[in-house]
């Protein structure tokens, strides 16, 4: 099961590095030149991979989080997914739990749900 980042994240910093880099250009055009237009670049770039790349990928034994940029992914295996105090760990076969490296508030919600246990 694929967990997206929230949308919401997303949208928010696509229009805000849109709108750096529209303003950086037209600094830019008028002869002085700002790290806005760098600053919005990134921004951008960064919503946009937050909008079509999967936050968490959970597979019957592991889980699977890609990094944001780049090919790296960190693979954690378990045997068993609890969700306490606002966290979420994966568990062994000997009961140990390691936390995972992820948040509710960036992902998805509905795909939150659908993965965390009740």
């Amino acid at each position: 099961m694929r967990v997206r980042y929230n949308p919401f994240l997303g949208t928010v910093l696509v229009v805000l590095g849109v709108l750096c880099v529209f303003l950086g250009g037209w600094l830019t055009l008028l002869g002085e030149f700002t790290p806005t237009l760098v600053v919005g670049a990134v921004t951008t770039f960064v919503g946009v991979l937050q909008l079509t790349r999967p936050y968490f990928v959970v597979t019957p034994a592991s889980v699977v989080v890609p990094s944001l940029i780049g090919p790296l992914k960190r693979e954690i295996p378990y045997a068993r997914l609890v969700f306490e105090d606002g966290k979420l760990f994966a568990l062994g076969e000997d009961g140990v739990g390691k936390r995972l490296p992820v948040s509710r508030l960036l992902a998805n919600s509905r795909d939150w749900e659908s993965v965390v246990p009740h």
